[in-house]
């Protein structure tokens, strides 16, 4: 994948992914940073490095307490017991959402 991105192909991850569980593929030069790519990120883990840094680290983990799947879909559930979807979260935007937040 990282290869198909460097030289500008056109790349599905999915296909690729289901490709390399099917055929069981072995990594011949794995680093554990790979994980960090912002290409392999969740929609939600992408949501949760930008509200930190959009809303600092602090007010992100006073108001998230997890985000999550269920069903094949991302939520982010608040300490408020209040929970929205990942998709609904980047539509609203970061003023909305935290107004949803705090306001009871």
């Amino acid at each position: 994948m990282l290869w198909l991105q460097k030289h500008e192909k056109q790349f599905f991850q999915n296909a690729i992914l289901v490709s390399a569980l099917r055929e069981q593929w072995k990594p011949k030069a794995w680093r554990d940073e790979y994980l960090e790519l912002p290409n392999l990120e969740s929609p939600g883990q992408r949501w949760w490095n930008a509200a930190a840094k959009t809303w600092g680290y602090d007010v992100r983990n006073r108001l998230v307490a997890d985000v999550f799947y269920d069903n094949g879909t991302e939520f982010i559930k608040f300490t408020n017991g209040k929970e929205i979807t990942v998709e609904t979260a980047w539509r609203w935007e970061w003023e909305r959402v935290l107004q949803y937040v705090t306001n009871q």
